[in-house]
This record gives C-alpha cells, structure tokens and sequence, in this order.
C-alpha cells in the first residue's frame, strides 16, 4: 500500500467512524472556527506512529513532511504546537478508537495474555544529572535485558491473534502483581488496590503498595471477556491468583515456582511459554515500527495520549492487513 493510499483509507475510516459515534460526545466551547477538523488531526496523528515504510522518523517529522509535502492532503495542516495541543484534547478519543477496533477484530478467542514491558524516560545519565524529571518516573528494573532503566513500566493485554484489548502504565518499582491488580480491578468496574491475605506463618516487616496515583487512566484497560489471563512467573503467588479469582471472578494461568508442591512439569511451562510469546511479539511490533520505546513525551498527558495512539495505529495496522489479506502481524511492510 502506497502512502496516498494509506492516508486516504485512513482518513476515510476514521472519519466515517469519528462522525458515527464521536462527534456529538466531543463538546467544544465558543471559539474560532477549528483550522483542521478533528478527523484531519486524528489521521495525521496516527499516521505519524509509523516510522517504517513512511518518509519520517518520529512525530515531529510528520508533521513537518505534511506541512512542506502534504498540503494535498492536508490544505491546513497546523503548525507543531497547534497539532500537537489539538492532539493531547483528543486523547479519549485514541483510547476508544483502538477498543473499538479490539472488539471488531476480536474472534472466539480462549484466552487473553497479560505482560510487563519498561517505558524509559531518559538514559540513567540523564535522570541522575537532575533531582526533577518532566515525567513522574522512577528508578526501576526489569524488560527483556533485565537491568535497571528509568521510567514507566507498561501492561498489556493482548488476543491469542495479538489485537491490543488494554493497557495500563505504573511507575517502574511496582511490582509486577500490583500492575496486574489495578489493571484486573479496573476491568471489574473500580481501580483499587486490595492485598491478599497473608497465612498465619508468613508475615513481611516492609512491603511497597502502590496508591492510585501511580497508574494511567483508567479508560485504557478495555473490558473484561471473561477470559482467563496467561501470564509468566512475575505475576505468580497462589494467594494472588485466588485473590484474583474470588474478588474479581477472573481466572489468571501463571506456572507455580519450582519450590512448591504443585509445581509444573516441564512439558505444562512448555505450553504456558509458547501460548504466551504472542504479547512478546506484540511488544517487538510497537517497538520495531511504532517506536514504543522512543516517546520523547514532555508531560504525563502527552505521554498516556502518544501510548493511546500508538495503540490505535497498531489495531488499525492489524484491520488493514486483514482486509488485504495479508498476514495480520506484517505491520512492517504495510506502507510501502
């Protein structure tokens, strides 16, 4: 798919679907007449998550290709911090437009994989060399590499097919449990943070919990299917899976740890691994061609509304391969 091509399904559908369920929820208070319409602003915003296949590398260069090359398209293209201020307003907007697009893509699905990734704010350097930060990040370890970066962390839920169906972001000393807790509670109807009970024999002298305020929106985890949860070792604990099944009614498939008397053979980690790599692939996808680790955001708010776009992108990148029937995942090579 060429960009023209691109750019004008894009617009097309989004528009369609921003006119059909969207603009008469969007309140706007007396003022100008807005330069470019909030479908213009949408397509462009999402457009610009790509950095394969397109001939800019961030946001910032998508917004200056369309101001010297795009006026085709986009006759008023808006100046950065006009497009980027119109942008942040329509964050909800991102947010229901990829949840949108999980339940359309969503088939009967078995099952729905829950996993951690980091979301870095700076190099170590950089968040040593200051005692504030713009963003409300914090030392933390963790990822693929497994060392220390400073930052977010970020929860996803994805299908068996990798469609995104919700997310949350927490600060990166959360321990992986307490992510999972805040995201299942909020699915149930209300964020909160409930302990499980401890047993008579164990007791902890100091333990971190997190409060509210340390998490994204509520609006971007989705809805519960009533799916059971594959997760991997860092969100084990029978008392936190049954914690989970008998406050939320939700079922979370996590391998024992080894040093327990129902432990997992090795053919059943097998099974959990392999039915798991899916949120992995999807976390390399949103690296690879949406640049999930490069937000280069500047507040908390710019922050949640690139994560909320990106989303976006990427469910409508899976939409698009679909309806060409193409491989779902070939996000890569999708403009070209």
């Amino acid at each position: 798919m060429d960009l023209d091509t691109f750019l004008t399904v894009l617009y097309v559908l989004i528009d369609d679907w921003y006119k059909r369920d969207m603009a008469q929820q969007m309140v706007r208070h007396a003022g100008a007449e807005l330069q470019m319409s909030d479908s213009e602003v949408l397509t462009v915003a999402i457009a610009a998550q790509w950095c394969i296949g397109v001939p800019w590398q961030s946001e910032r260069g998508a917004v200056r290709y369309m101001q010297q090359h795009g006026r085709g398209w986009f006759p008023t293209m808006l100046a950065r911090s006009q497009f980027n201020k119109r942008v942040r307003e329509l964050w909800t907007v991102f947010v229901r437009l990829q949840q949108v697009l999980a339940d359309f893509l969503y088939q009967d699905e078995l099952y729905e994989v829950v996993d951690c990734t980091e979301l870095p704010h700076c190099s170590l350097a950089q968040a040593a060399s200051s005692q504030r930060h713009w963003l409300s990040g914090q030392l933390g370890r963790g990822g693929n590499n497994g060392g220390w970066f400073y930052g977010e962390q970020l929860l996803m839920s994805v299908s068996a097919n990798g469609v995104i169906t919700g997310w949350l972001v927490g600060l990166a000393a959360i321990d992986d449990r307490w992510m999972l807790e805040a995201f299942l509670s909020t699915r149930n109807g209300q964020m909160q943070l409930l302990e499980p009970q401890l047993t008579n024999k164990k007791h902890y002298r100091a333990r971190q919990i997190p409060t509210i305020d340390s998490f994204s929106p509520a609006l971007t985890v989705g809805i519960d299917r009533a799916l059971p949860y594959l997760v991997d070792d860092g969100f084990n604990g029978q008392r936190w899976i049954d914690h989970w099944t008998d406050e939320y009614g939700m079922t979370v498939i996590a391998s024992p740890p080894m040093n327990t008397q129902d432990a997992w053979s090795r053919t059943d980690k097998k099974w959990l691994s392999h039915h798991r790599q899916i949120v992995e692939t999807v976390f390399a996808r949103l690296c690879a061609v949406f640049g999930l680790k490069r937000l280069n955001a500047h507040s908390d708010w710019g922050k949640v509304t690139r994560l909320a776009a990106k989303t976006a992108a990427y469910n409508i990148g899976m939409l698009f391969n679909r309806c060409l029937g193409r491989p779902a995942g070939a996000l890569a090579t999708l403009i070209q």
